[in-house]
């Protein structure tokens, strides 16, 4: 399926807010509006005008952007897509082009969205939050692995403050699952993927990639036991885009704090979100066997220490870690 990018008229009808545009136009503009009807944006009429009915829930871009401080970088750019293969894959490609810090790929669906390894990332239409960030590190490569823990504590930040907020009515189980999932009631309710390139110029850039499960839909049949979507704790409809926005102002809090050496203040946020980073019974699973093991800590680039079955003290830097059940 080719990647379908957002129509020019949604981006012109978020600037004209309630003033709306003249209705009728031409056969592009037609076919464009059906199209944002088509996939759920809230195209509307009255009096001879069009108008995109405002509210907290449609991922627009114009309104991300605007809604978005600039903390940790020169303006948000955001590039929106109705469908496109993966949110990562394209970041990736304008990273090499020079696009730069603050560049946000965010999609309604994915059609191959990609996870940890050889996994897919399950993404259908307007039930999820599926992006993809490009940042720029002046750390070195040796501590990029840190930004995955950032975006965990950006989003349980969020998330908290959701609830202080009263957007989210119920209060959330949230707990972070080393190295890059972020829990809801011990189920899987984010995942988050950091790849990199060496960028134009030699500039390096990080992508930091992460889908989030919001309505029930969300989550594939075959995975209801282990994952979960946001509106079934919170019991309401939680709106898209302002978990997304909070998010962002989160993340960039923690990249500032990543991009001045204060590793250690990102890892204990990391610490206090977490029930698995110290004295947690784990599996660590490698190639085609698991073993047993107790975490104890993680170091100063995010990697995960566990005390195997001898005693001995091991460094995980990547690889899966499940929680042992009783």
């Amino acid at each position: 399926m080719a990647n379908i990018r957002i129509p020019d008229i949604l981006t012109d009808l978020s600037h004209v807010g309630t003033a709306g545009l003249p209705a009728g136009g031409s056969r592009v503009i037609s076919q464009e509006l059906e199209i944002c009807r088509h996939w759920g944006f809230r195209i509307e009429e009255e009096g001879g005008r069009v108008f995109l009915r405002f509210d907290d829930d449609q991922v627009v871009p114009y309104w991300i952007q605007r809604e978005t401080p600039d903390l940790a970088w020169d303006g948000l750019r955001v590039n929106g897509f109705l469908s496109l293969d993966s949110t990562n894959k394209e970041a990736l490609l304008q990273a090499r082009m020079g696009a730069p810090s603050g560049t946000l790929i965010i999609a309604e669906e994915q059609t191959s969205g990609k996870g940890r390894g050889d996994r897919s990332w399950y993404s259908p239409a307007g039930s999820g939050l599926y992006f993809s960030l490009i940042v720029r590190p002046g750390q070195s490569s040796q501590y990029w692995p840190l930004l995955t823990q950032a975006a965990a504590v950006a989003l349980a930040e969020a998330l908290r403050e959701l609830v202080d907020t009263k957007v989210i009515p119920h209060p959330l189980d949230v707990d972070i699952k080393w190295p890059n999932d972020v829990l809801i009631c011990g189920k899987k309710c984010a995942g988050i993927l950091l790849e990199t390139t060496a960028g134009s110029g030699n500039n390096p850039a990080v992508v930091v990639g992460v889908g989030i499960n919001v309505r029930g839909a969300s989550v594939a049949e075959e995975m209801v036991d282990d994952a979960i979507c946001i509106d079934e704790p919170a019991r309401t409809a939680v709106p898209r885009r302002r978990i997304l926005v909070v998010f962002l102002r989160h993340f960039q809090a923690e990249y500032r704090s990543f991009e001045t050496g204060k590793h250690s203040e990102i890892l204990d946020r990391w610490k206090s979100h977490s029930t698995m980073w110290d004295g947690a019974r784990v599996w660590i699973e490698e190639n085609a066997g698991r073993r047993r093991a107790l975490t104890r800590g993680l170091n100063e680039t995010g990697a995960l220490m566990v005390e195997t079955e001898d005693g001995s003290l091991e460094t995980i830097l990547a690889g899966d870690v499940r929680i042992r059940r009783p």
